[in-house]
Parts: C-alpha cells; structure tokens; sequence
C-alpha cells in the first residue's frame, strides 16, 4: 500500500453538502432534467470525484467543456450522458463516438464531417445544436436555426437529441436582455419537426434557473447554485445552498518582527510595531491570487488577520499582532472559522473577479481531501 505523503496546504470538499445542493436544485427545477457542467476541473471541485457524486445522485447529464474531460469520466465509470459544449475539431471525432459523448454541432460543414465519418463506421450520434441568441460566442445566428436543424435531422447518421443556447446576461434579475434571448429561444422551441421524437431544449444556468423560469425548458444547467456560491441578489430561498469548497493550510513558521520592517518582495508592507508575523505555505504558484498583497486576510483561531507583503509563489505572511499562536496550527483561506467565514464571493470582489475564476486558478499542486464519501 501506497503511503499518502503529508502536505501543509489542503483543500476540503464536504460532499454531503454538494449532495445537499443538488437535492435542493432538483426539487427547485421541478420535472426538467438536470444537467451539471463540471468543466474546468468541476469547477476546482475535481473533475471525476465530483461527477461520480453526481451520477449517484440522480443528475441526468453532465456537461464538459472539451474532449478530454469527457474520455475522463468515461475512464472513471461514468455512464449517465455527457454533453461536450466545446466546439469540436475533425481530428477529435472519432474519440467522441468511442466514448459515446454527446457533442455540439455549431456549423453545416461540421456536421457534414460528423455525418461522413459514422457512415463509414455504420454508427449513429447524438448531437445537441447551439443557437446563438445573442452571446455573440458560437453558436448558429437564430435566424439561421430552422435551416440549420432541418439539415441535421436530414443526416441519418446523426440523432439530434438537444437544441440549446447560452445567456448573456442572465446573472441580475432585472436583465432585460436576457428576457429577449428567452423569447428568441421559444419561438424555436415550438418548431413542429423538433416535438417528434422530443428535442430536448436547454438553455438556463444558474441565473436562469434562479431568476427565469420560463427559461428552464425541458433540461436546466446550474453549475454555480450547485457548487453552492450563487448571486448576491438571488431570491432568498437560494440562501439554504452552501458552498462545499475551503481551502486551508498548516502555518509554517512563526517570529517576533520590530517596529519599522519591511515584509516579504519589494517591503510593501513596513510593520507600524513589534508584531507577530506567522507564514502560510500557500502561494501564487498553488493558485491563491497575488492580487490579494496586503488587502486578503486569513482565518486563525477563529479570528481575522491581514495578509502583509506581497504573496510569494510558495507562501505569504500575515501579522498576527500579539495574538498567540503556533506553527502547526490551521489557518483558513478560503471557508468557514468558528463563527468567521471568508467566502469565495469575498475574495473574488478583492480580486475584482467571479468566484468561477478563483475556484478554477487552483492548481494540483495543493491535494485534495473528500469528506462524506
């Protein structure tokens, strides 16, 4: 047996609350499927421990960005669909239809290529479509949409199974915009050619499934309300989800620092007094953002303390004034405290960015520990 080598840093996924968010999003979204985008690693969460977790707990589909992510959790047993939202290249088709991932198609010329290559195989594929509505990303121009779907129901080799789009501004409610792609978006869902046999129709994330019910259709995709970090301005039923991600880390050495001493690269902190100054073996090479230099702080003993200096690649300093602690001893980064908690929104307003951008900039050089498997 393989001896776990001890780290100094960690981060924590409490998977019975994850559980606990997807059992509240399902009873929210009432009888539309559920589909889970974990891309970008689930969202730092961990690609296919989390999607394991979610195809046991009756998630319908999960949704990834790229080919790769998908040959992953086919790898790890995942059986339930698996949407590839991506745009794909020719060279990864026949990678998607050995794995038997579900995949977009944005173009005629693609789905020609996709048509083409399971002939030849005497396969058939299940394709979602991608309506642009006014993300402006990929996606077919609406107005191109009727064409677009009758091409691809044409080609018997492929099984249109999804016909979807993206919001813009879907994460405010009083996004005015959003309400217009909605209506775009409906208009299309009535198409006679898409009830028989059932498209199914997607379209809501996490703020249209907050916000826009009229834009959850026959299937929903709410990553962020799942991973349990939502909108500030999200209806107060929402406040019962809870986030499942915390990052923590052991101090790592401790000294006494005289009045008048500058801190870490560039002395941009200069201490006012004798203090205590401790180190945390977390840096910008792990993921934890450079930007929060002297504006972050961290958790200890259940109190708040200020990161000084500038954050190292490997570590950073915080003052603990006359505060009494140990090396050895947990600090917080991100998570809950006694009764403090520095919240993924937090830091993602001192870093002037979304909590998605924080969650997915850590790294595998910090392990992760599961609790509730």
């Amino acid at each position: 047996m393989t001896r776990k080598i001890p780290h100094p840093s960690w981060i924590e996924i409490d998977l019975n609350q994850f559980r606990k968010n997807l059992s509240f999003v399902r009873n929210h979204i009432g009888k539309s499927l559920y589909c889970l985008p974990i891309k970008g690693n689930a969202y730092g969460h961990g690609l296919c421990e989390m999607g394991e977790v979610a195809a046991s707990s009756g998630v319908d589909c999960l949704g990834v960005a790229y080919l790769q992510e998908g040959v992953k959790l086919r790898k790890a047993g995942i059986t339930i669909p698996i949407l590839v939202f991506g745009a794909i290249h020719e060279d990864q088709i026949p990678d998607l239809i050995e794995y038997g991932l579900e995949f977009t198609l944005s173009s005629k010329y693609k789905a020609k290529l996709v048509h083409d290559y399971c002939l030849k195989i005497n396969k058939k594929c299940r394709v979602h479509a991608e309506i642009d509505t006014g993300m402006q990303r990929t996606g077919v121009r609406a107005t191109s949409a009727i064409d677009f779907l009758q091409y691809i129901k044409s080609l018997q080799s492929l099984e249109l199974v999804g016909m979807y789009s993206h919001f813009a501004t879907a994460d405010s409610p009083d996004g005015g915009f959003a309400q217009k792609q909605v209506e775009i978006f409906t208009e299309l869902a009535k198409l006679p050619f898409l009830q028989e046999p059932l498209v199914v129709v997607h379209m809501a994330n996490s703020g249209g499934t907050a916000y826009l019910s009229d834009s959850h259709f026959h299937m929903v995709r709410p990553a962020q309300l799942s991973f349990g970090f939502y909108f500030e301005k999200t209806p107060p039923q929402f406040i019962d989800l809870s986030s499942c991600f915390s990052v923590k880390a052991k101090i790592s050495y401790f000294k006494v620092v005289a009045a008048g001493q500058g801190i870490s690269y560039g002395h941009t902190y200069v201490t006012s007094k004798q203090t205590r100054i401790v180190t945390i073996p977390v840096g910008y090479g792990d993921g934890y953002p450079r930007i929060l230099s002297n504006r972050g702080s961290v958790l200890i003993r259940g109190k708040r303390f200020p990161i000084v200096g500038t954050i190292c690649m490997d570590q950073f300093m915080v003052d603990v004034g006359e505060q009494e602690v140990y090396v050895g001893e947990e600090a917080v980064l991100i998570g809950k405290q006694g009764e403090e908690e520095i919240s993924l929104w937090e830091v993602a307003k001192l870093c002037d960015t979304i909590p998605n951008e924080i969650l997915c900039g850590f790294n595998d050089r910090i392990p992760k520990v599961y609790h509730g498997k």
